[in-house]
């Protein structure tokens, strides 16, 4: 592929311009039905615009072509991430578990089994990964905010679970006070600790960053 229209497809990427660079992809796929480079970015493509089958046959394919293409650890993310929209729980956590033993510290590989493990009713496990994940990176925010608002959430969390959970929301806000999730998690927390109209607050400004969101909304209408 000339180095020109691959900066070009790179920069809709980058600008979340899906559509315009599949277009530019399946016209050089033409001429290229090889290329490496094509290949993996029509798949983060198919990825970006929840076409999760198509991307899973692209990475499949590419991964058996190009075993040591370079962008072969995001290969494996973007799959399971696909896996995991399919709700192909078994399969994202096979990929998962075969990455650990190449990288046991990445942490996006600890997350998304975290994420299978809540969306799987096994929370206390989901928890148990989020504390490993921020032992390894305390600053992981994901983690922080997913682990504060799993045990608000829990229907009989104990005091040192809140304390725990105040501690994580906390610090995941002050690094980025106007994200909603984390304002969302922070309102729901507030409402644990019995303080309904701070909660409300939060909940609103959380509103205000995502409008119409209906995780929040629900949050909020618990309130009012």
């Amino acid at each position: 592929m000339a180095h020109s229209k691959k900066e070009k497809i790179i920069k809709e990427i980058k600008n979340n311009n899906y559509p315009l660079a599949l277009t530019l992809i399946d016209y050089e796929l033409e001429n290229n039905p090889d290329d490496p480079e094509l290949l993996y970015n029509f798949g983060v493509c198919c990825s970006r615009t929840g076409n999760h089958k198509k991307c899973i046959s692209v990475m499949e394919s590419l991964l058996e072509k190009f075993p040591k293409f370079i962008e072969k650890d995001n290969i494996y993310r973007i799959l399971i991430y696909s896996y995991i929209h399919l709700k192909e729980f078994e399969k994202a956590l096979k990929v998962i578990n075969e990455r650990l033993k190449l990288n046991v510290g990445d942490p996006k590989l600890h997350s998304f089994k975290a994420h299978i493990l809540e969306k799987t009713g096994k929370i206390s496990e989901a928890i148990d990964v989020h504390r490993q994940i921020l032992r390894m990176n305390p600053d992981y925010a994901n983690s922080l905010n997913s682990l504060g608002f799993l045990l608000v959430s829990k229907p009989k969390a104990t005091e040192k679970e809140i304390q725990e959970a105040t501690e994580v929301l906390k610090k995941v806000l002050k690094s980025s006070p106007e994200n909603p999730a984390y304002l969302d998690s922070f309102g729901v927390l507030l409402k644990k600790r019995g303080n309904k109209e701070a909660a409300i607050q939060a909940l609103k400004k959380a509103l205000y960053y995502l409008p119409s969101n209906s995780e929040i909304l629900s949050h909020l209408e618990d309130l009012i």
